[in-house]
């Protein structure tokens, strides 16, 4: 549908933004589209990426005006939302045109040259990355008729797609600045980086997304600020490393290598699924609003205190407690799982632990014998977690958030190969 005949005046301004940035689109593959090559050449680490015909093919503004206005036709379904669901709407149509505008004012000085600029192809690929995330995710949440049914959920999906344009828009202000070549190595590779994760994320998102039974989100601001620390990470590493390429670079990145983990537990979670579906049992676990809403947050945090580890936990204790059935755990042997509780589950008593007897529940209630058997379990934690102290410092829960993604990732190998032994 033209953006001509939307008659609300803010669908019309977001089609107009989005048939400019066609135009731009356009422009910018006419000028660079005998020049790819160099990039991959150039950036090994993108290798790892979709292979580049793909992601610069079908250039098409017709097509990608059809599958937004598509999108803003779900959005402006008006008869059928509540008053709360009209305010998450406006903020969708807000996000959606910032995203847009901002993608047209990058393209936008690099089109104005009059040879194609090596940041031209950057940010040609780099919005590919989010117009392909974004399509993959909107085409989910259409297919579910996610927009009348959970429109709370929708805002949470899409946002991944908000926190990588930003992430774009100010590292290209940041080189702009740079001082170094150093500085725009770390940079680039920071932004690589972040295509792959986005991509990544968007693959495994897209297995997990279905209509929920319930509507329960935790409806809490998350910040998801993966792709702002590796990059701060990779600028503090490449003023002392010799490594000579990206793949080697990210290595060295905590924050990278953590984002890795979790996309393997997602996969084994989805693996652990098709084992039980194909066994004509439940799936081990079920995507409740709030495991989906895990999915789409895990991938970008990195706790870095008290409140941030707080939502880490929150969002594994929503996927492997009550994900997995809660009072009736379904990977136990005796709801017909094939672990035993006293001996396969520390790593689930932990996190259960964790959250209920420190982060969002007062350890000191209770009797006394009660609260000392509470505080004594809690050190017991932290020491199997490899911390011998209470949590205090930014490195104390960075430890914490890797010692418990490599348990997830431990438990679930186990559950899987139990399941198919």
């Amino acid at each position: 549908m033209p953006f001509e005949q939307f008659n609300d005046s803010y669908l019309k301004n977001i089609l107009q933004n989005s048939e400019n940035l066609n135009k731009a689109y356009t422009s910018a593959f006419s000028k660079i589209s005998e020049q790819i090559s160099g990039i991959d050449q150039r950036f090994t680490g993108r290798a790892r990426l979709l292979p580049y015909s793909e992601l610069l093919e079908n250039l098409s503004g017709k097509s990608r005006l059809f599958a937004y206005s598509e999108l803003l036709e779900n959005l402006s379904g008006k008869s059928r939302l509540m008053p709360q669901d009209k305010l998450i709407q406006d903020n969708l149509y807000i996000d959606l045109n910032k995203q847009i505008s901002s993608w047209q004012k990058l393209l936008q000085p690099s089109l104005n040259i009059s040879q194609p600029s090596r940041q031209l192809k950057e940010i040609v690929l780099a919005s590919r990355v989010w117009d392909k995330s974004f399509t993959e995710v909107t085409r989910q949440i259409q297919e579910l008729n996610l927009f009348s049914k959970h429109p709370a959920l929708v805002q949470s999906l899409l946002k991944p797609s908000r926190v990588y344009t930003d992430f774009v828009e100010k590292t290209y202000q940041r080189l702009e600045q740079s001082p170094s070549e150093k500085f725009d190595w770390a940079l680039e590779t920071s932004l690589h980086l972040a295509e792959d994760q986005l991509l990544t994320a968007t693959e495994l998102l897209v297995n997990i997304i279905a209509v929920p039974e319930d509507e329960e989100l935790a409806l809490r601001e998350i910040d998801l600020l993966l792709p702002i620390v590796q990059q701060d990470e990779l600028i503090t590493i490449v003023e002392s490393c010799e490594e000579e390429d990206e793949e080697s670079l990210i290595l060295l990145s905590p924050a990278a290598q953590a984002s890795a983990q979790v996309n393997r537990i997602w996969k084994l979670i989805v693996q652990c699924n098709e084992v039980m579906q194909t066994k004509e049992q439940k799936e081990m676990f079920k995507p409740t609003t709030k495991l989906i809403e895990a999915c789409t947050n895990l991938h970008w945090i990195i706790p870095q205190n008290k409140l941030s580890f707080a939502n880490f936990i929150d969002y594994f204790y929503f996927t492997f407690y009550e994900g997995a059935g809660k009072d009736n755990l379904r990977f136990l042997i005796k709801h017909g799982g094939v672990l035993d509780e006293k001996t396969d589950c520390d790593f689930i008593w932990c996190i259960k632990h964790l959250r209920n007897k420190w982060l969002r529940h007062d350890a000191d209630h209770g009797k006394e014998t009660d609260i000392k058997k509470s505080w004594k379990d809690l050190s017991d934690k932290f020491k199997w977690l490899g911390i011998n102290h209470t949590p205090i410092r930014e490195e104390d829960f960075r430890k914490l958030h890797r010692s418990l993604l490599k348990e997830a990732e431990s438990f679930l190998e186990k559950i899987l190969e139990k399941l198919i032994s």
